[in-house]
């Protein structure tokens, strides 16, 4: 059975991780089979792509296990463990084997097991570290290569299914992409060097290629139709012009045509200047967003030192399921570059007002749905919450009401 433990160490485990996250430990022995089923189909995945294997593997070779903060985990000595430490190699592992997952598989679980979406990721921060580990020390022959992981963990996979819930298998299995690796019957698999993640949250730019890519097109659309029409109009004149201007013309035209696009190439980059604005949180990678986002007034008011006053964010670039009331897809780019904001500047506070049309019980409902997003990306509960929405605070009427979100944000100093 995979494991992320050796024998006898599962139960001080346990205890460890209850007394870290002031959580039962009959809720941690519960989450820890949930945790290593992650871990496992993460790394079956893998099977399909040999880039980020090689990700993984420079990782484990390249980057230094924190051997002393995990043995005093399972010191029979009370020694304080530096946890930070673990979890932040974990999440190292995290960012290789789940890219963007984090949200959307503390969210599932968390609902599904009855607990907190950030005990969730903590746990799986630290069983990361304890994955990393095994690997370094462990199963450091299995990671020598591609093709010695593949026949390892393929010969694991049923163990998927042994260590995951039933309620979990096939949501867990669908956010993982785990069906390519399920429905083959043999290890052999072909190395896909191609392979891309279409959900690109990870540098959130997702949305801004395609805008490019869309604009693109369109230029080259227009000039096929300016293409055209100088061909037909060079058509037409030359059944009329005499033999000494029959060379002239189609020059001038050609040149005509070369100007038109030189200028729509320009005002294509115009417009793609025009529509989208460049941020960086402090210490972090800049990144594209279009000039609507609510991130940009976000980005400006926790930047702005000056500014003590509470200021409202009208955010309208998710969407809501209308009768489940969750979000219809992940927005996770924009939930990581919002969460990657607050985490810079710990002393702001968030209210949340979401709208509905069916009634104040489902706006509330969408209300903790952003909650739970942004404390699956590591912001404390305690720092947000989730408002009913009084006379004073209505949706606006150009922006469809399932597409609404009100965010009240506070900095600590003003708070009365």
């Amino acid at each position: 059975m995979f494991t992320i433990l050796e024998a006898g160490e599962r139960e001080i485990f346990i205890q460890r991780v209850a007394q870290l996250t002031n959580e039962s430990v009959d809720k941690i022995q519960e989450l820890l089979p949930v945790w290593e089923s992650i871990i496992l189909g993460s790394s079956l995945k893998l099977i399909r792509n040999q880039i980020r294997f090689n990700a993984l593997y420079n990782f484990i070779h390249q980057k230094p296990v924190p051997t002393k903060e995990i043995e005093a985990i399972f010191s029979s000595s009370s020694a304080s463990v530096n946890w930070d430490k673990v979890i932040s190699y974990g999440e190292g592992l995290f960012g290789i084997l789940m890219p963007d997952k984090k949200s959307a598989i503390a969210l599932l679980v968390s609902r599904e097991l009855k607990c907190k979406s950030s005990l969730v990721v903590k746990g799986l921060g630290i069983c990361f570290a304890m994955y990393g580990n095994r690997l370094k020390v462990v199963d450091n022959a299995y990671i020598q290569d591609w093709n010695s992981f593949v026949e390892h963990f393929f010969a694991q996979k049923l163990d998927f299914t042994a260590l995951c819930p039933p309620k979990l298998q096939s949501q867990i299995s669908e956010i993982l992409l785990l069906s390519d690796v399920f429905k083959h019957e043999s290890g052999t698999f072909q190395s896909n060097l191609e392979e891309i993640d279409l959900n690109s949250d990870q540098e959130g730019g997702s949305s801004t290629n395609w805008k490019v890519i869309g604009l693109i097109l369109g230029s080259l659309m227009i000039a096929s139709v300016i293409a055209w029409f100088v061909y037909t109009n060079m058509s037409k004149e030359e059944e009329v012009i005499s033999a000494d201007t029959e060379e002239i013309i189609p020059i001038d035209s050609l040149a005509k045509l070369r100007d038109s696009l030189t200028k729509l190439s320009a005002d294509s980059a115009r417009i793609a200047s025009d529509s989208l604005t460049h941020l960086s949180w402090p210490d972090g990678k800049a990144y594209d967003v279009p000039k609507t986002s609510a991130l940009v007034p976000m980005f400006e008011y926790l930047t702005d030192t000056t500014n003590n006053e509470s200021t409202e964010l009208r955010v309208s670039e998710i969407s809501f399921d209308t009768e489940t009331n969750q979000l219809v897809s992940p927005f996770d780019a924009f939930f990581k570059k919002m969460s990657e904001g607050l985490s810079k500047y710990k002393d702001v506070q968030i209210r949340i007002f979401a709208f509905a049309e069916n009634d104040a019980k489902s706006a509330l409902k969408r209300g903790f749905v952003v909650k739970n997003r942004l404390v699956g990306e590591g912001i404390s509960p305690n720092r947000i919450e989730v408002k009913s929405a009084g006379n004073n605070i209505s949706p606006e009427a150009a922006v469809p009401i399932n597409s609404q979100v009100l965010l009240v944000l506070t900095k600590k100093s003003v708070l009365k």
